[in-house]
């Protein structure tokens, strides 16, 4: 089988064995997320058709794709097959499949002699024979369309009528090569040239062309449009991807087709109503997070592809972030961010939103509108309502404020495809504030001297995960810090480490390009560190010479004197530079780079003057913090916790401190002052009072620190009424969320949550007595984004009652068990297993274990994008635990080590007892 294309069509060339049948299976069904419903019908040398699938990622979406293709000989034989049965001589069928679909062993009746024809079921398809080839070949041409049957006829006759299999294929390759060849790289080694243009060309594979020759495609409203003239709709967007380095690589080489592709996001997003995430098709997905398009489109305008109307553009960008959506929502949590400057528990949510409002600013500013950069670069600083200067971290915060008591940078919990530690450096516009709130240039370099101590941990240990997207810009922080050399090191180490040419070396998911087009930037000695802006920051180019031509035209030589990873000097166009960085005109003009290479670090660029700008505007002077979080104390005693200011702009000030008891909870003292130093810390320690008597929940006293010429700034510190034992205490998940308040849950740290609405349909309001195989457990009933689960992690919890014992929870990222530990009255122990299924079954297709039964059922979930997933979500019931002969529990601690996933325990009950 060879394959070749065009634009909108294919060709095949079959060469089949002498002495078999020859025959060819279409299967109209067969998309790996299933098909709605799918068409074929034969002629007597074409074949037609049309499938309709969707669900990407789990998502609702839907799309409809048609197809044409035209042989150079006539069938032999035709027949259908549907579900298991196959039809010879039948010309049309219709019908869909479930998802993955299977090869089944199909019966046939008597009466039908049998083909050698493969059958794919259930589904439906068409197949053909052609007469014995004898080793000869058969040809065909493949049409596509969004928009018809017909349509894929005309895009068939445009790009392929009357061509030969070795013209197109010659055609395609001319094309790519002369898009690779933008990019000429000399010298190094073979496995590196071939990473790299394996890299450029996997850059350009996404997106596609959507729309036919005559330029009609089908729009989000589901109605049929009109491309420009002389322009192309695009589709396939994997916008929280390519934002990163994708799109600044697209805009520099192709910035036709890139301001197509902006004209493309910015017809959709005014069809449709708001802008999406990842566009599959002309329907939404709102797979992944944050609002990437903006950043898409501001970074397209700023590396000077600009053909579209950026007024328009910014129009709808200044709506789709500032006002609710109807359908589809385009920032989840978005009411609270513009209303608290954070979205409460989505640390990736938050920062991703400030990274789209900064580039909206640097957009409305090119384009000569004052207010509303003014007004978005304060939303772009909004990183720094994460930051705790408690725990050293950007963290996420509840909606009362609030910071949770403990926090491990490790635990992904509120962040998406990541953790804590790889998050921590997701504020690429303002790297020198966030620099400054680490505690400055040393202190930054040794955390990212621990954080590269393993460069693809994932996500569950506080190290950098290399192979995927959060992160990515992290090693060039160094530079922002005044180490290049560390940057230089890091970013070589990566592309060696990662990257080769082999099976392996394509490091993650390439996610349409992103994690490739990292390379090739890489590669070039040079990165697009901030979203909306076109300045590259630079280190070490991997080869001798390296020559970009732009879409405009413009040389970008790059060129590598001597040998070693670290750079020793730098020459723009011939006059020495010492600065680490260099403007968009690079971009926009072109240069020749002449880098002196050394194979020990060097200190050029490490000095202040000559690091990468960062861009503050709207940054607050200082942020508040209370250490710990949270202080647990009983009715009628006292605990003390301190509270504190750092300055993050590097100005000292006198700071006027007040705390305010409430519920009959006292602080003392109440005021105070306190100096900060530039860049530095001051606290104050107080004593909380619970007064007797005060019924166990959560308080949360107010902090609030103000100056003279500068905004107050506000703190929480947490009070926890709780005796010992209680389950207050032991809960730290937050794993149930309203359906229109999706972002404030997330149960197993990838943003999906159980919905409140779905449980109370299945029996489980939040305080009700959930009674199931004769237990009675009390359902949680916390505050949505507060904690309504234990992951187990050792917490001993009061229960009272005999006879047996039994646990209502799930599991997450799949099956996990441990030990209970059951405390008699007595002061006596005993031990038993307590596990858990995965709360989906790994999304059907598992079993049920450890003798669970399925107590509660919900037919969806929630997910952090805002979407609902429609995959079956369980609580489950633990087989009953036999509990010692003639003794009362009085407490049970939870398994303090884990096998397989994440155990979830939501309530215990004893016999005779209500559970908690």
């Amino acid at each position: 089988m060879e394959l070749a294309t065009t634009t909108r069509t294919g060709s095949g060339r079959f060469t089949y064995p002498a002495g078999t049948t020859s025959t060819l299976l279409v299967n109209t069904s067969g998309s790996v997320m299933g098909t709605d419903d799918a068409s074929v019908t034969i002629g007597g040398d074409s074949i037609s058709g049309w499938a309709t699938s969707g669900r990407f990622c789990g998502a609702n979406n839907s799309y409809r794709v048609y197809f044409t293709a035209k042989f150079d000989r006539p069938f032999a034989s035709v027949g259908t097959w549907k579900n298991g049965a196959v039809t010879p001589n039948k010309a049309e069928e219709t019908g869909g499949a479930n998802a993955k679909v299977e090869v089944l062993d199909t019966s046939r009746s008597a009466s039908i002699e049998p083909e050698d024809t493969t059958v794919s079921g259930p589904g439906s398809g068409g197949y053909v024979t052609f007469a014995n080839l004898a080793g000869a070949t058969v040809n065909v041409q493949v049409g596509l369309s969004f928009v018809s049957v017909e349509g894929a006829q005309a895009n068939l006759k445009a790009e392929n009528s009357g061509r030969s299999f070795e013209e197109v294929a010659a055609a395609a390759r001319e094309a790519w090569n002369a898009r690779l060849g933008q990019i000429v790289v000399e010298g190094g080694s073979d496995a590196d040239r071939t990473t790299f243009y394996t890299a450029l060309y996997h850059s350009l594979i996404q997106p596609n062309v959507f729309s036919d020759v005559d330029g009609r495609y089908p729009g989000f409203d589901g109605r049929i449009h009109q491309a420009d003239q002389g322009h192309a709709m695009y589709t396939n967007f994997s916008g929280w991807d390519i934002y990163r380095s994708e799109a600044q690589l697209l805009a520099t080489i192709a910035p036709k087709e890139m301001s197509d592709v902006v004209r493309s996001m910015v017809a959709f997003a005014e069809q449709g109503g708001s802008w999406d995430r990842w566009t599959v098709a002309n329907d939404y997905t709102g797979v992944m997070n944050g609002d990437p398009y903006h950043i898409i489109v501001s970074t397209a305008y700023a590396f000077g592809a600009r053909d579209f109307d950026a007024q328009k553009a910014l129009l709808l960008m200044v709506k789709g972030a500032t006002q609710p959506t109807q359908g589809y929502v385009e920032r989840p949590g978005g009411e609270d961010y513009q209303r608290l400057g954070y979205v409460p528990g989505a640390g990736a949510d938050t920062l991703e939103y400030a990274s789209a409002d900064f580039s909206i600013a640097q957009f409305a500013k090119r384009i000569g509108d004052g207010e509303t950069y003014q007004a978005f670069m304060k939303r772009a600083q909004n990183w720094q309502n994460l930051y705790n200067p408690g725990s050293g971290h950007l963290q996420p915060r509840g909606a009362d404020g609030a910071f949770a008591t403990q926090y491990d940078p490790a635990d992904p919990a509120g962040w998406v495809e990541g953790n804590g530690a790889q998050y921590d450096w997701m504020v690429p516009h303002n790297l020198r504030g966030l620099i400054t709130a680490f505690g400055g240039d040393q202190a930054t370099q040794s955390r990212l001297d621990t954080f590269f101590t393993k460069l693809n941990a994932g996500t569950s240990e506080p190290y950098a995960f290399m192979g995927n997207e959060p992160n990515a810009n992290a090693p060039w922080v160094y530079t922002y810090a005044g180490a290049p050399a560390k940057t230089q090191a890091v970013v070589r180490r990566v592309m060696m480490e990662l990257y080769n040419p082999r099976p392996e070396g394509l490091v993650g998911n390439d996610d349409l390009g992103q994690m490739s087009s990292w390379y090739v930037w890489a590669a070039l000695g040079m990165y697009p560190q901030v979203p909306g802006r076109a300045e590259m920051v630079l280190h070490s180019p991997l080869f001798p010479k390296a020559v970009l031509t732009t879409g405009s035209g413009k040389k970008i030589t790059v060129n590598g004197h001597g040998s070693g990873q670290y750079v020793a000097g730098l020459e723009v166009d011939g006059v020495k530079s010492a600065r680490a960085w260099l403007s968009e005109s690079l971009i926009s003009q072109g240069a020749t780079l002449d880098f002196a290479l050394s194979p020990t670090p060097t200190t050029w660029g490490s000095a202040p003057a000559d690091a990468p700008p960062s861009f503050g505007d709207g940054e607050k002077p200082a942020v508040s913090f209370a250490d710990p979080a949270q202080v647990v104390t009983p009715a009628g005693s006292t605990a003390t916790a301190t509270v504190g200011l750092q300055d993050l702009t590097g100005a000292a000030r006198e700071w006027t401190w007040t705390a305010t008891g409430v519920d009959g909870i006292t602080v003392t003292p109440g005021s105070g002052k306190v100096s900060v130093g530039a860049a530095g810390k001051a606290t104050a320690q107080i004593t909380v009072t619970v007064p007797p008597g005060t019924t166990e929940g959560r308080r949360r006293i107010p902090v609030t620190f103000s100056s003279p010429g500068v905004a107050t700034t506000p703190a929480v510190l947490t009070v926890l009424v709780a005796q010992r034992g209680s389950w207050l205490i032991a809960v730290n998940n937050d794993g149930i969320s309203a359906d229109g308040r999706s972002t404030s849950a997330d149960f197993d740290d990838f943003g999906w949550s159980y919905s409140t609405e779905a449980l109370a349909a299945a029996g489980a309001a939040p305080g009700a007595a959930v009674t199931f195989d004769g237990f009675s457990y009390t359902w949680p009933a916390f505050p949505a984004g507060e904690p309504d689960n234990a992951i187990a992690a050792g917490q001993t919890v009061t229960v009272s009652g005999t006879g047996r014992l039994a646990v209502l929870g799930a599991a997450s990222s799949g099956n996990a068990s441990g030990t209970l530990t059951i405390t008699y009255t007595d002061g006596t122990t005993s031990t038993a297993s307590l596990g858990f299924s995965d709360w989906t079954l790994s999304g059907g297709r598992g079993q049920l274990a450890f003798g669970n039964k399925i107590a509660l059922s919900t037919p969806y979930r929630n997910g952090s994008g805002g979407q609902q997933q429609q995959v079956r979500a369980m609580v489950f019931a633990s087989a009953p635990i036999a509990l010692a002969e003639g003794k009362t529990v009085a407490s049970v601690t939870l398994p303090s080590a884990v096998s397989g996933g994440v155990l979830h325990v939501f309530a215990i009950a004893a016999s005779g007892q209500s559970g908690r």
